[in-house]
């Protein structure tokens, strides 16, 4: 009786939604309850694949918590004890988007923002550069455990840039956290070599070598080509529409020194549009996780 109450409840809510204009904060709130809903509906369901990302986190981490089901409406919460709350609304969710939930709630405890056994003392004698830090820092933690294990930077970074805005000063906006996500993200992929590769054209220096050598890349701004505003559309998680790619599609750039470069004349006759060569990139970490 209760589930049928439940499924009532939600055709109410979407003949309402059809009838007004909800704000951004209102339509994100029904999408999350909706998703508590149907967590608890769907349990056994999610169930799994929960479990799959928990057992990615104590590889990845070396580290094993508590994990509680519940709603918070947060996404979830972290505790002191190493305990982690998890929303029926978040397993509920795309397992790219569950993932990055579970990563940053963990990641608050892998960093020391919470007593634990593994950080007795927790954040009780760190100093707190802005009001944000901690969420910042979780943030990138999940950005790093999603590209470890190959999952879809995209969806959420999408889903981020969709949320609503609202007066929660512990935590960046939509937008900002999609960023800290992605420089997480980007900083694994590019000190496993994922995201490395780069050329310039340059003269060629040997006569036996028209197509000249392989270096590494010095130019840690440009290394993968330069960025257009994405033309492609598809459905936000909340049937709104996003950019598919929202920092940009990636074309070859053509400024000389980037990623693909400018030709440079030959110093050989025989060699007349000049020659490429390959350079590395370097990066520096946009924050250095502590505890990890």
């Amino acid at each position: 009786m209760k589930k049928y109450i439940i499924l009532l409840m939600l055709l109410i809510s979407n003949a309402a939604s059809a009838q007004y204009n909800l704000t951004d904060g209102q339509k994100y709130f029904l999408q999350e309850l909706r998703d508590a809903n149907f967590g608890r509906i769907y349990y056994a369901y999610n169930i799994p694949k929960a479990n799959v990302i928990y057992r990615q986190l104590v590889s990845y981490s070396n580290m094993d918590y508590y994990i509680v089901l519940g709603q918070t409406f947060n996404w979830g919460q972290a505790h002191n004890g190493g305990i982690i709350i998890i929303d029926y609304s978040s397993i509920n969710k795309n397992a790219n988007i569950l993932a990055f939930m579970f990563a940053h709630e963990w990641g608050h405890q892998a960093l020391g923002h919470q007593e634990n056994i593994y950080h007795p003392s927790g954040s009780n004698f760190r100093f707190k550069t802005s009001a944000t830090q901690y969420e910042d820092e979780a943030d990138i933690y999940a950005g790093k455990f999603l590209a470890s294990y190959g999952y879809d930077i995209n969806i959420v970074c999408n889903y981020l840039n969709a949320l609503p805005e609202n007066d929660d000063h512990t935590h960046s906006t939509g937008g900002e956290r999609a960023a800290l996500v992605r420089e997480g993200y980007r900083y694994i992929k590019r000190s496993s070599g994922g995201e490395h590769s780069s050329s310039v054209r340059v003269a060629c220096q040997h006569q036996a070598h028209p197509d000249g050598h392989s270096t590494a890349c010095i130019h840690p701004l440009h290394s993968y080509g330069d960025l257009i505003a994405c033309v492609h559309v598809c459905n936000g998680y909340y049937g709104n529409t996003t950019p598919c790619h929202p920092n940009g599609d990636l074309i070859p750039c053509a400024h000389a020194m980037h990623s693909n470069g400018d030709w440079s004349a030959c110093n050989h006759r025989l060699h007349p549009d000049g020659d490429i060569k390959m350079i590395n990139s370097y990066y520096t970490p946009f924050l250095k996780e502590s505890g990890k």
